[in-house]
């Protein structure tokens, strides 16, 4: 990072240096002598956020007067606004004194020469430190989130996969999703959406209107679909309470089998065999939130739901048939 800073601020690098083991345990002691001071809120970011929510309280009361008056009050307002002359000059006059400070450029330079010049990303000159700094960083990052480090060649290698492909295929997908999105914004009807199959090798772009998502009929009343999720308050209920709950919530349905990811918290197959009577009825009757481990202790702070896979079938049917399509279930422990 120091490499590349120096570079866009014209100084000298020496050939060799940065790149030793002496230079870089030089600099890790440097680093481990900086004290990073302990994070403190900002009182003056307080009060700009406070200012602000004035500033849209004030902006709302003047919406709500009458028109004539808040016609006079915005031309009141863009003449306060409007810099006059002599605020121009004077800021004319702090650009000459700002130029001046930039120095007399040597023979043969323009004033361009002598600032900040910007550093134009080339992965293939191994003398520029571009790499470097992408290794480098990768590997801090690497570390924050417990990942293996990566050499310096397998960087090189893998920005020079990147660039290209985020240049072309990734630029033209982003601006898809751009327009799709401000389709989105504007309310556009589904007829106005496109899906886009893009191959630019070929080069082939085909757009079609996007269908309907299916829908499964699970009961004469229930229809749902893929992106449906059903949600339930669970605060402090047991497992029987909740099941009679989804149940009540979806009439029509039997709750059999509920599951948290590949974890069994009630199979109705198991529980129902001879001799578990007592396991059933002491499961059933448990709070749900201490059957899936989050009981209030350190560390459960944040679980404020569980998602859960339930098995239903239809109530009455004498064949015990499983139903396709019974979304996620949410229970809210909070």
């Amino acid at each position: 990072m120091a490499c590349l800073r120096a570079k866009t601020l014209r100084v000298e690098i020496p050939s060799a240096t940065p790149r030793t083991d002496a230079f870089r345990k030089e600099v890790g002691q440097m680093a481990s002598k900086v004290e990073v001071p302990a994070f403190a809120l900002d009182e003056s970011a307080a009060k700009e956020i406070q200012a602000s929510v004035d500033k849209d309280s004030k902006q709302k009361e003047e919406e709500a007067k009458p028109e004539a008056q808040q016609e006079d009050q915005d031309e009141e307002t863009k003449a306060e606004e409007l810099p006059g002359a002599e605020d121009v000059a004077k800021l004319q006059a702090q650009l000459v004194e700002l130029r001046k400070t930039l120095g007399k450029p040597a023979e043969g330079q323009t004033y361009e020469d002598t600032v900040v010049r910007p550093e134009e990303f080339e992965k293939d000159d191994d003398s520029n430190f571009h790499i470097d700094f992408m290794h480098a960083m990768a590997n801090c990052r690497a570390a924050s989130y417990k990942l293996d480090a990566m050499d310096w060649i397998q960087v090189k290698l893998k920005a020079g996969r990147i660039v290209p492909a985020m240049a072309t295929t990734t630029a033209s997908i982003a601006g898809l999703q751009a327009l799709e999105l401000v389709k989105l914004a504007r309310q556009v009807k589904k007829e106005g959406h496109r899906n886009t199959f893009l191959n630019l090798a070929v080069p082939i772009m085909q757009a079609s209107e996007p269908g309907d998502v299916q829908k499964t009929k699970l009961t004469d009343k229930i229809e749902t679909t893929l992106w449906d999720r059903w949600e339930v308050e669970a605060k402090d209920l047991t497992l029987k309470e909740v099941i009679a709950k989804v149940e009540a919530k979806y009439e029509g349905l039997e709750v059999k089998d509920v599951m948290r990811g590949n974890t069994p918290v009630f199979f109705q197959a198991i529980m129902n065999a001879p001799g578990k009577e007592k396991e059933r009825e002491r499961t059933l009757n448990t709070r749900l939130a201490e059957l899936l481990g989050i009981d209030g202790g350190p560390g459960d702070e944040e679980e404020l739901y569980a998602d859960l896979t339930i098995t239903c079938t239809i109530k009455g049917d004498s064949s015990d048939k499983m139903i396709d399509g019974v979304p996620q279930l949410r229970v809210k422990l909070v």
